[in-house]
């Protein structure tokens, strides 16, 4: 049930983000993401709460739309991928490091990429995508139970974030909307399946 909640919450939350005129439902179906997650799957490591609590930040600070708002955003979700990294880690076994490499390269090149696009804001903004992309090579090194989803779910933040960066930075008009659409989904679906993954593993 308590799964279920979280699920609306995340339908609600997608459905009122490409609606014009649903800020003030987001006040509340954003806001409650990652309450909503927490409830239904407690975080057990340090790292993972406070990932939560980064991303409860973070989801805050980026109702707004200034580039205040986004900087603060931005480095609230660089906290909690660094709060995601170090549960991750500890998570990893020997002998699973062969997809590092070519994580870190293509994180890199996307660094460069965005960090181009973002102007002003191309510092903090190389920056996230670097945390990020180690986040998600950390997350290719877990194994056990929950090693699928723990590897699914990074991907797919990294996936969430290259959309809002794209309608953010790089595209306009309908094709800007289009890429807008998709980030709040694959941002649900990727927080829940890092911590159901991990939550799995620590069984």
């Amino acid at each position: 049930m308590k799964n279920q909640v979280y699920a609306v919450a995340a339908i609600v939350d997608s459905i009122a983000a490409t609606v014009r005129r649903g800020a003030t439902a987001r006040a509340v179906t954003k806001t409650a993401l990652m309450p909503a997650l927490a409830v239904a799957t407690p975080p057990r490591d340090a790292g993972m709460a406070v990932g939560l609590a980064g991303s409860w930040a973070g989801d805050i600070a980026l109702l707004g739309d200034s580039d205040r708002a986004f900087r603060t955003g931005l480095f609230s979700f660089l906290a909690a991928h660094v709060g995601y990294t170090a549960a991750l880690a500890r998570r990893s076994t020997p002998g699973t490091r062969k997809a590092v490499l070519p994580i870190v390269a293509a994180s890199s090149l996307g660094a460069v990429v965005f960090a181009r696009a973002a102007g002003p804001l191309g510092k903090p903004v190389g920056l996230y995508a670097l945390t990020l992309g180690t986040m998600v090579a950390a997350a290719s090194t877990a194994r056990g139970t929950g090693s699928r989803r723990v590897f699914g779910g990074a991907a797919l933040f990294a996936v969430s974030d290259a959309l809002l960066g794209a309608s953010r930075f790089v595209l306009g008009g309908r094709a800007a909307r289009v890429a807008s659409a998709g980030v709040m989904p694959t941002y649900a679906a990727a927080q829940w399946l890092l911590h159901t993954g991990v939550a799995a593993s620590g069984r």
